[in-house]
C-alpha cells in the first residue's frame, strides 16, 4: 500500500501540511514519509553544507515529535534527501497515494520556499499533489467535517478529480458538491443575454455535468451523496466560493505547457494560491 508523502522544513506551513498529512494518513490507513530536501541544485557553500544534513534531520524529528501524537497509528519515516525540496518530494513521491505540502513558508535553512515548491511538484507530480492550508488545524478540532467540492469542465483531468473527490468525501463521510461553472462561456458582447439565452447557456451546462458524472459513475461509491451545482461564474470563482464552505477543493491539472500557470491551468493555479481551504491538484495517470 502506497504510503503519503509530506514535506517539512520547519516553517508554519509545513506544519499545517504535516497535520493534515496525518490526518489523512489515518483515514486511508497508510503510513506517511515525513520528507525535507537538502540539496542546492548546485555547487554547496562551505558555510552551508557544514552539519546541514544533521541540522534539517533535527528540526524534521523536533516538528514530528510535536504533531505526531503518541500512540498514534501511524507509521511516520523520516526523510533528509539530498536534493532540492520540490526534487526531493518527487523522488520520494513518485509512486505515492499523495504529496502534500504547505502554502509557503520559509524553509528550514531560510532558502527553502514552500510556496515555489508547492506550485514545482503540483506541475511535474503524477500524484495527487495536496496544498494544506487552513491555520493551526487545533482551531478546528471537534468541528463537524464539511463537505468536498471538485470542479467538472469533462476535461480528462477534470474527470480524474471527480473520481478521486468522489473516493475521498467517501472516506470523509461527508457530501460530494460537483461545480460546473458556465458564465465564461458567453460571448462579452451577450453578457447582459436575455433570459431565454441563458436558460439554454445554463440547461448546456447543466448537460454536460451530468455527462460527465455519467462518465465515472463506476468510479462513485455506493450511498455517495452527490450535489451538482451549476453556477453562472467564473470557474475560479465558482471553487473559491465553494471553498468557503468545504473541507477540501478539487480541480484537474492542465497538460503539460509552458510556464506554471499554463501547466497547471489557469484555474487550478488560482484555486492553489487564493482558495482559504485546501486543495488537492489531480492529473489523470
Amino acid at each position: 500500500m502506497a504510503d503519503i508523502v509530506v514535506g517539512v522544513d520547519g516553517s508554519p506551513g509545513s506544519h499545517v501540511a504535516l497535520c493534515w498529512a496525518l490526518d489523512e494518513a489515518e483515514r486511508h490507513g497508510c503510513g506517511l514519509r515525513a520528507v525535507v530536501g537538502i540539496g542546492h541544485g548546485g555547487p554547496p557553500r562551505p558555510e552551508e553544507s557544514d552539519g546541514l544534513a544533521e541540522r534539517a534531520a533535527h528540526v524534521l524529528h523536533e516538528t514530528v515529535a510535536a504533531t505526531v501524537p503518541a500512540g498514534s497509528a501511524v507509521h511516520v519515516a523520516e526523510e533528509v534527501v539530498d536534493q532540492p525540496g520540490a526534487e526531493a518530494l518527487l523522488t520520494v513521491g513518485h509512486d505515492a497515494r499523495m504529496i502534500v505540502v504547505g502554502a509557503r513558508g520559509r524553509g528550514v535553512l531560510h532558502r527553502l520556499r514552500v510556496g515555489s515548491v508547492s506550485a514545482s511538484v503540483a506541475v511535474h507530480s503524477p500524484a495527487p499533489v495536496v496544498i494544506a492550508r487552513g491555520g493551526d488545524p487545533a482551531q478546528t478540532c471537534g468541528r463537524p467535517a464539511r463537505a468536498v467540492a471538485v470542479g467538472v469542465d469533462g476535461s480528462p483531468n477534470s474527470l480524474a478529480a471527480l473520481a478521486w473527490a468522489a473516493q475521498e468525501a467517501y472516506r470523509r463521510g461527508v457530501a460530494l458538491i460537483a461545480v460546473h461553472a458556465w458564465l465564461a462561456a458567453i460571448p462579452l458582447p451577450f453578457a447582459e443575454a436575455p433570459g431565454e439565452i441563458t436558460q439554454a447557456l445554463e440547461e448546456q451546462a447543466q448537460a454536460a455535468l451530468d455527462e460527465a458524472v455519467a462518465t465515472v459513475r463506476d468510479a462513485l461509491p455506493a450511498g455517495l451523496e452527490l450535489r451538482r451545482r451549476v453556477v453562472p461564474d467564473s470557474p475560479t470563482q465558482a471553487l473559491l466560493a465553494a471553498g468557503r464552505e468545504c473541507d477540501l477543493v478539487v480541480v484537474g491539472a492542465r497538460g503539460h505547457g509552458g510556464f506554471a500557470e499554463l501547466l497547471l491551468g489557469s484555474v487550478s493555479h488560482q484555486c492553489m494560491i487564493h482558495c482559504p481551504t485546501p486543495v488537492a491538484i489531480i492529473r489523470r495517470r
